[in-house]
């Protein structure tokens, strides 16, 4: 008989720390990955428990999870900060994103999960809101997508986003960017269309001059949005954060994840280490 790992206890929270859970597992060097249209969105990185009894919950009861089902398969999220917890079918996996101390850039790989049903069929939702107004006088695409669920959709008018692409895609290892597996963009505001605002989540920490968005029934993360301060409003933010303010009016960063007709595969992705860049730094619960 093989002799089996040592199992290691870790911790995990979505990042508002309304759910925290310690969990057992054996030393994760690797990790596994869906090839589910939601789990794409989500950039979720996974580890099969063996017994959900491997799961003590710190804070929060798993049940006021909001869940979202697709096909077989049931996605639970923090109702509050969008943070993507646990993949359930026939066995419970979790996200690897969530977990504390643990950067998913350092594992040595990630495969397909075995024995995975093949993904349901999905089709994406169209978009019918108005084109962005932006005038871009280079070679430009209209790229359009949203949440899983369709509550929310996006248009989005960009050089193509393919190997040519010179200007910024960050992927950033700060606590929210890493536990939601952004991929950002970062187009001007006329440059970006969103429709189904009703149907956005906020979530705002730090400086809360960025919030984040996410749709409420099915918690993909959609963007990064600034108010449209007027100066007056400037001068009542907090010091430091002011200049970062009216620099970044204009901004609306776009989680590229979302978008359709993306290879993210062909995408010259920077890297990050926005968690030792500016404070106030997240503290894990």
């Amino acid at each position: 008989m093989a002799e089996q790992p040592p199992i290691k206890k870790y911790r995990a929270n979505c990042h508002c720390a309304a759910y925290v859970y310690e969990v057992n597992l054996p030393e994760i060097k690797t990790g596994l990955h869906s090839d589910d249209s939601y789990c794409y969105k989500r950039g979720g990185v996974f580890q099969c428990l063996q017994s959900d009894d491997d799961i003590t919950f710190v804070k929060g009861d798993a049940a006021t999870l909001t869940s979202y089902s697709f096909g077989d398969v049931k996605h639970q999220f923090c109702a509050n900060c969008g943070t993507y917890l646990f993949r359930v079918d026939s066995k419970t996996y979790v996200n690897l994103r969530a977990f504390q101390n643990l950067d998913v850039w350092d594992l040595l790989e990630t495969k397909g999960i075995d024995g995975a049903s093949p993904p349901a069929e999905w089709n994406p939702p169209k978009f019918e809101g108005p084109e962005p107004p932006a005038e871009i006088a280079e070679a430009k695409r209209i790229y359009t997508g949203g949440c899983h669920c369709g509550a929310i959709t996006v248009a989005l008018k960009i050089k193509p986003l393919d190997s040519t692409y010179e200007d910024p895609i960050v992927e950033c290892d700060c606590s929210i960017c890493s536990r939601n597996g952004y991929c950002w963009v970062y187009p001007s505001k006329s440059q970006v269309t969103i429709m189904g605002w009703y149907n956005i989540s906020y979530y705002a920490f730090g400086r809360s001059v960025w919030r984040k968005t996410f749709c409420k029934a099915c918690g993909v993360p959609i963007s990064n949005y600034i108010e449209g301060y007027d100066n007056e409003e400037i001068e009542k933010l907090p010091e430091e954060s002011r200049e970062w303010a009216r620099s970044h009016l204009d901004w609306s960063p776009v989680n590229v994840r979302i978008l359709d007709g993306v290879d993210m595969g062909e995408l010259n992705v920077t890297r990050v280490n926005g968690s030792t860049i500016r404070e106030p730094f997240y503290v894990n619960p």
